[in-house]
């Protein structure tokens, strides 16, 4: 009887703290081919972005097929993000540049906006999640 009393409370708090956090479905265009991975940045905050390995959250995802990637990132605090996200076709986990300091691997943002001369502001590509909603989002790799 006491492991079955256990297990309910497990799984009350269980639900209780999922239900407070949203999920991100992420739908990637513009991948040409299905060589190497999909690194993806979530960001929490203007001071951190786009810096890699200070995201809130990162994930890498194997390419299987080329033109489309859909993934979802779960269990996300409601808050503001952004997302930057570069298709890693070498998967040496380092966004390639030519001499000028441009990329040579297609990268992409939340909103799909793009900066002049670098990556938008935090504040251009933010959106929020809410606890319990899906935030759908496609981000075009150029």
């Amino acid at each position: 009887m006491k492991r079955l009393i256990l297990a309910l409370l497990i799984s009350v708090f269980a639900l209780l703290v999922f239900a407070q956090n949203g999920t991100i479905e992420l739908t990637f265009t513009g991948i040409e081919n299905a060589e190497g991975f999909v690194e993806i940045g979530v960001f929490n905050s203007e001071k951190t972005f786009p810096e890699k390995g200070k995201e809130y959250r990162g994930e890498r995802v194997k390419l299987t097929q080329k033109d489309t990637l859909n993934y979802s990132i779960e269990n996300i605090p409601a808050g503001t993000y952004a997302i930057a996200a570069w298709h890693d076709k070498n998967g040496n986990r380092k966004m390639d540049k030519n001499l000028l300091g441009i990329p040579k691997e297609k990268y992409g943002f939340s909103k799909n906006r793009f900066g002049k001369f670098g990556p938008p502001g935090f504040e251009k590509i933010a959106f929020n999640v809410t606890a319990g909603k899906v935030v759908k989002l496609t981000i075009n790799l150029k």
